[in-house]
């Protein structure tokens, strides 16, 4: 398996466990679940945006794109 696609697809894991995280503190809205959303939640989201940002960075400038 290449790098890159593994680079995306932790990109990916990490992204989708955030969004689990979120979705899951919504069915039973507490202050208690807010709190496990946005500083477990949302970090986990932040994540793995800038996982998958790098990723697409690195391989742009490896084909020469920039």
């Amino acid at each position: 398996m290449q790098p890159d696609t593994v680079a995306f697809r932790q990109a990916t894991a990490v992204t989708g466990l955030g969004l689990l995280v979120q979705l899951a503190s919504s069915f039973y809205w507490t202050p208690l679940t807010f709190v496990l959303s946005a500083a477990v939640g949302l970090p986990l989201v932040l994540a793995g945006t800038v996982l998958f940002l790098r990723t697409v960075l690195r391989l742009l400038k490896s084909k020469g794109a920039f």
